[in-house]
C-alpha cells in the first residue's frame, strides 16, 4: 500500500445480525473484501461485529453495508432518538440538520418537527451523546429527553436474543412434547385412529416447522437469494426433507411411517442449542461490562461557587468537582485541594489504597477512601484512562490470530461440501446397498444437521474475549490477536533496563566526604550548583538533599560542560560536580579515591565528584533503583524455562553487575537507543522467538521488531501503541501474567479446535450409516441436531473456564546454601575489605569448599576468585575481635578492628585499612602518615 493509500485510510465498524456460525463470517469478510477500495475487513462471530478499513473515495458505508446485506445478513446501524428544547423553526431544524451531518461517524438524520425529535443513525465508535449534545448546544438548543443512548447496549442486545430463542424454544417444545408422544404410541389409546394420530401430528408439527424454524428459513433463504450457503442452510434443508416426507406420507404415500417427531425435535433441539449459546456467549464479555461498571453515572461540579450534581456526561475538561469519601472518581484529573488515600486496585492491581496530595493525579473508576478531594478534569469520556483501556480490548477481541483464519477458510468450504456428503450419502444407500429410500433419507438428512461449522467458528473468538477480559481484569492488556498466538512460544526475553528492571529515578545511595566539611554542609553546597541542571543526575541530588531538609542556598554564574559537569558560586566559593575528567580540568585529583569509586562502579553505581576551589570536596554514589518484582519476574520467567536478557546503554561492568543482581546472566550493553532493535533482530537469527519488554517511549523500534512487544505503560497512561502487550502497572510479574494467560488461552483454542474437528470427524461417518451394515445402529436426525447443538455449546463453556485463571508464580528449587565464612553474628565478613554484607540481600558470593563466602563489591568477588586459597576460612585468618573503631589514615573511612585483615605495624602502634590501595600508600612512606589513624 502506498502513503498516499493509507493517509486515506478510513476505519468503521457494523453490528451484522444473523451470523452463527463461522462459514457466515467467512462469506461476510469474502464480499467486503471483493468491494473496491476495501483494505481490510475482519467479522467477528462472538459479538457480531465487522471493522472494516477502506478508501471513502473508492466506496462508502452504504454501499459496504449493501454487500453484507447481499450475504444473506443484516447490517444494523446504532440509533439515537431525542427530543429537542424549546421551538425550532424550520429554518433552525434545517440548520440541525445540517450540522449534525458534518459530524464524523454521524449516518442520517431525521427529523420530526410536530414531536421536537430528531432519530440519528450514527456508528458508536465515532459518536457519543455528549458529542451530540454539544453540537446542538453550539447552535442554542438542548436535549429534553433521550432514547437509545444509555444502558449496556450489547448486554441489552444479548438479553433480547436471548428472550427470543427462549420463546421460541418453549413454543416449539410444547407442540413437539404431544408429536413425540403420539408417533411412539404412548396414546394409542386416546387416539386409536392412525389417520387420525397422523392428522394431529401434522397440525401440532406445521407451527413448529414454520414458526419454531423461521430464523433458519429467513437466514437461509436470504443467502440462497445471493447464492450463498451456511450453517441455516444445512438445518432447513434437513428439518424441511423430514417434514416434507412426513406430509406426503400423511397424504400421498400410504403405508410409509413419517418423520414428524424427527423434524419437531430437531428444531427444538437446535433452539435449544441456540439458547444455551446465547447465554454462554453472553457471559463471554463479563469483564469487558465489569470494567464498564467502575464509570461513575454522576459527579459533583462546582460552577461558580455552587455544587450541582451532573450526569457523567455532562462534565467538562477543567471543571471543579468534588469527591467525598466513599465516592467513585468521575474523571481523569488533579488534585487541587485536600487529602485522601484513592483506592486504585481496579485499575492498576495496587493492593493498597494509594495517598493522594495536591498536584497528585487520581484515575477515573477509582474509590476515594477518607478524605475529601477537589479535582481539576483533565480527561473526560472517552479520553479517560478506563475508556482507552475498554476500547483497547474491545478492539483486541475483534482482532484475529492466524490460526482463526485457518478455520474461517475451513468453514468457508464446510457447508457446500456437507451438502454434496449428504447427496452421495443417499445415492450410496439407495442405488449400491439397496436400502429402501426412506431409511436413505433418514442418513442424509442426519448428515446435514450432525454437520457444525458452529463450533469451529466459536473456539478462537470465545476464548480471545475471555482471555483479553481477563487480562484486562489484572491490567494486562493484549492488543492483538497475533501476539496472543505467539506468546506461548517466546523462548527469549529482552527486559531494558532503565524504567524497566529499574525504576526510572535515579538515587543517591552513598556520600564520601574527602574535604574538610560535613555531609550536610558538603550536600547543601553541591545542591545549590545542581539545582541549575536538568539533568536526571542532579534533580537525583536536589531530591536527597531536600528530603533530609538541608536549606539549599542560591547560586551564581552557573556554567555547564557537555559531557562532563557544571560549575557555580555559592556563598562566594567555586563549586565544580561532574565526572573525574571534569575535576581534573579544574586542577583537582581524586587519585587516592580509585579503589573506592572501582568498587562503587562495580556495584553499578554512577560516581560524581564535587569539589570547591582546587580542594576535594565529596564523592556521591547515585543509582537508579531496581523495581521491587524485577528479581523476583526473571526467577519466574526462567523457571518457566525462559531466557531472559538484559539489555542497556550502560559499560559493561556496570550492567553485568545490575543484571546480576536479578538474576540475568545474558547481558546486552552500551548499546545506544537505535541499536536495540538490531540487538532484537541479532537474537531472532539465532531462530529465537523474542519478547521484548521495555517503557514503550526510547523502546519504540526495539518493541515492534520484537516478535512480542511489551510496553509498560502506568496508571495514568495506557495509550501505548509501540507495544503488542500493554502493562498499566509497573510490575514486572505481569509480563509472568502475560505470559501464563496467553498459553492458557491458545490452550483453550486448541482444545476448541480438537473437539470441534473430532466431533465432526466421528458423527458425520456414523450418520452417514457407517454402523448399520455391522450393527444395524444408525443415527436418527434429532439426536444429531442435539448433539450439533451440544458441542457449539460445549466449545464455548470450555472456553468460559478461562474466568477462573489467576496469575501464579512458578516454584523455583531452591539449591542448599552453604555455611557462610568468616561469619561476625547474623552478618558475613567481606574476606578481601572485611566489610560487614548482610546474608538476606547479599547478591554476590562465591563458594568455595563447601563455604559460601560473602562480597561487598564485585572488585572483592573477583580478587577473591583469583586465589581463594588465600583467603580460606581456616582458624589462623581469624583475627580475635576488639571493640575500637579505626579510621583509614589514607581515605579516612572508619574500619572495624574486629574484623580487619588490612594493617601494618609502625613504631609500635598498628594502623588499619580499608582497601590494598591505603595500604600500599602508607607501606610506601609511613612517616607522613604517622600517628594519623584516630582510633576511637
Amino acid at each position: 500500500m502506498n502513503e498516499e493509500a493509507d493517509s486515506e485510510k478510513t476505519r468503521l465498524s457494523m453490528k451484522i445480525e444473523g451470523m452463527h456460525c463461522a462459514s457466515c463470517v467467512t462469506s461476510i469478510e469474502k464480499t467486503l473484501l471483493s468491494q473496491d477500495g476495501v483494505i481490510k475487513a475482519t467479522v467477528s462471530l462472538l459479538d457480531e461485529k465487522a471493522v472494516v478499513e477502506y478508501n471513502p473515495d473508492s466506496v462508502n458505508r452504504a454501499e459496504l453495508e449493501k454487500a453484507v446485506d447481499s450475504t444473506g445478513y443484516r447490517a444494523r446501524r446504532s440509533t439515537m432518538t431525542l427530543t429537542i428544547s424549546g421551538e425550532p423553526t424550520e429554518a433552525n431544524w434545517f440548520q440541525i440538520t445540517d450540522s449534525l451531518n458534518i459530524v464524523p461517524g454521524v449516518i442520517s438524520t431525521k427529523t420530526f418537527p410536530e414531536s421536537k425529535r430528531l432519530l440519528l443513525d450514527y456508528d458508536d465508535d465515532l459518536v457519543t451523546f455528549k458529542i451530540i449534545r454539544k453540537t446542538l448546544k453550539e447552535l442554542g438548543f438542548d436535549i429534553e429527553s433521550s432514547e437509545g443512548t444509555d444502558g449496556d447496549r450489547e448486554s441489552l442486545a444479548r438479553e433480547k436474543e436471548i428472550r427470543y430463542y427462549s420463546l421460541l424454544l418453549t413454543f416449539s417444545l410444547i407442540l413437539s412434547t404431544p408429536v413425540v408422544l403420539l408417533h411412539f404410541g404412548v396414546l394409542d389409546a386416546l387416539i386409536p385412529a392412525e389417520e387420525m394420530r397422523m392428522l394431529f401430528m401434522f397440525l401440532l408439527s406445521t407451527p413448529v416447522q414454520f414458526i419454531g424454524g423461521y430464523p433458519f428459513y429467513k437466514a437461509a433463504l436470504r443467502g440462497l437469494r445471493y447464492f450463498k450457503t451456511n450453517m441455516d442452510t444445512l438445518v432447513m434443508l434437513g428439518t424441511t426433507a423430514a417434514y416434507s416426507y412426513s406430509v406426503a406420507t400423511t397424504f400421498v404415500l400410504v403405508g410409509y411411517a413419517p418423520f414428524y417427531d424427527a423434524s419437531v425435535l430437531l428444531i427444538t433441539f437446535i433452539l435449544l442449542g441456540r439458547t444455551l449459546e446465547s447465554v454462554a456467549k453472553g457471559r463471554t464479555s463479563k469483564a469487558i461490562r465489569g470494567l464498564m461498571d467502575l464509570q461513575a453515572k454522576v459527579a459533583t461540579v462546582i460552577r461558580d461557587g455552587e455544587e450541582m450534581t451532573l450526569p457523567i456526561v455532562d462534565v467538562e475538561v477543567d471543571d471543579i468537582v468534588l469527591i467525598r469519601p466513599g465516592d467513585r472518581v468521575p474523571v481523569d484529573g488533579t488534585v487541587l485541594e485536600g487529602k485522601s488515600s484513592v483506592d486504585e486496585s481496579m485499575i492498576t492491581g495496587e493492593a493498597l489504597p494509594v495517598a493522594k496530595n495536591v498536584g497528585d493525579s487520581v484515575i477515573g473508576g477509582t474509590v476515594n477512601k477518607n478524605g475529601v478531594l477537589r479535582v481539576r478534569a483533565m480527561k473526560v469520556g472517552q479520553d479517560t484512562v478506563l475508556s482507552q483501556i475498554v476500547k483497547m480490548v474491545e478492539e483486541a477481541q475483534t482482532n484475529k490470530p492466524p490460526i482463526q483464519r485457518k478455520a474461517d477458510a475451513i468453514a468457508g468450504v464446510f457447508t457446500p461440501v456437507v451438502l454434496v456428503i449428504a447427496v452421495a450419502t443417499y445415492l450410496f444407500w439407495v442405488f449400491v446397498m439397496n436400502v429402501s429410500w426412506t431409511l436413505a433419507l433418514n442418513f442424509s438428512i442426519a448428515v446435514l444437521v450432525a454437520a457444525c461449522p458452529c463450533a469451529l467458528g466459536l473456539a478462537t473468538p470465545t476464548a480471545i474475549m475471555v482471555g483479553i477480559g481477563k487480562g484486562a481484569q489484572y491490567g494486562v492488556l493484549i492488543k492483538t490477536g497475533e501476539s496472543l498466538e505467539t506468546i506461548p512460544v517466546i523462548d527469549t526475553i529482552v527486559f531494558d533496563k532503565t524504567g524497566t528492571l529499574t525504576i526510572g529515578r535515579p538515587t543517591v545511595t552513598d556520600i564520601l566526604v574527602t574535604g574538610n566539611a560535613n555531609e550536610e554542609a558538603a550536600l547543601r553546597l553541591i545542591a545549590a550548583v545542581e539545582k541549575n541542571s536538568e539533568h536526571p543526575l542532579a534533580e537525583a541530588v536536589v531530591y536527597y538533599t531536600e528530603e533530609k531538609g538541608i536549606d539549599i542556598p542560591s547560586s551564581t554564574d552557573f556554567t555547564y560542560t557537555t559531557g562532563k559537569g557544571v560549575s557555580s558560586v555559592v556563598d562566594g566559593k567555586a563549586i565544580h560536580v561532574g565526572n573525574e575528567q571534569f575535576m581534573s580540568d579544574h586542577g583537582v585529583s581524586f587519585a587516592e579515591n580509585t579503589d573506592h569509586s572501582l568498587m562503587l562502579q562495580q556495584q553499578g553505581k554512577t560516581v560524581v565528584y564535587a569539589a570547591i576551589g582546587g580542594d576535594q570536596l565529596a564523592i556521591l554514589a547515585i543509582a537508579d533503583e531496581l523495581k521491587a518484582s524485577s528479581a523476583q519476574a526473571v526467577r519466574t520467567l526462567k523457571g518457566m524455562g525462559i531466557e531472559v536478557w538484559m539489555i542497556t546503554g550502560d559499560k559493561e561492568v556496570t550492567a553485568k553487575t545490575i543484571a546480576h543482581s536479578v538474576g540475568i546472566d545474558n547481558v546486552l550493553a552500551e548499546v545506544l537507543p537505535d541499536e536495540k532493535a538490531k540487538q532484537i533482530k541479532n537474537l531472532q537469527a539465532q531462530g529465537r522467538i523474542v519478547g521484548m519488554a521495555g517503557d514503550g517511549v526510547n523502546d519504540a523500534i526495539a518493541l515492534a521488531q520484537a516478535d512480542v512487544g511489551i510496553a509498560l505503560g502506568s496508571g495514568t497512561d495506557v495509550s501505548v501503541e509501540s507495544g503488542d502487550i500493554v502493562l498499566v502497572k509497573d510490575d514486572l510479574m505481569d509480563v509472568v501474567t502475560g505470559i501464563q494467560l496467553g498459553k492458557r488461552t491458545m490452550t483453550k483454542i486448541k482444545q476448541g479446535f480438537f473437539w470441534a474437528l473430532i466431533y465432526n470427524i466421528i458423527l458425520l461417518p456414523i450418520a452417514a450409516g457407517l454402523l448399520y451394515p455391522s450393527f444395524g445402529l444408525y443415527l436418527q436426525p434429532q439426536f444429531a441436531g442435539l448433539a450439533m447443538a451440544l458441542s457449539s455449546v460445549s466449545v464455548v463453556t470450555n472456553a468460559l473456564t478461562l474466568n477462573r485463571f489467576k496469575p501464579h508464580s512458578i516454584d523455583v528449587e531452591k539449591p542448599v546454601t552453604p555455611p557462610a565464612a568468616f561469619l561476625e553474628g547474623d552478618v558475613a565478613v567481606d574476606p578481601i575489605c572485611k566489610m560487614k554484607v548482610d546474608i538476606a540481600t547479599a547478591e554476590l558470593y562465591t563458594d568455595f569448599e563447601e563455604k559460601r563466602y560473602y562480597f561487598c563489591a564485585q572488585y572483592c568477588k573477583n580478587t577473591f576468585e583469583e586465589d581463594p586459597e588465600k583467603y580460606r576460612d581456616t582458624e589462623s585468618t581469624l583475627k580475635e575481635a576488639t571493640p575500637a573503631i579505626a579510621i583509614d589514615p589514607i581515605c579516612k573511612m572508619d574500619v572495624d578492628t574486629a574484623t580487619a585483615e588490612l594493617h601494618s605495624d609502625y613504631q609500635d602502634q598498628r594502623y588499619y585499612f580499608c582497601a590494598p590501595y591505603c595500604k600500599q600508600t602508607f607501606d610506601a612512606n609511613p612517616e607522613e602518615y604517622e600517628n594519623k589513624d584516630f582510633r576511637d
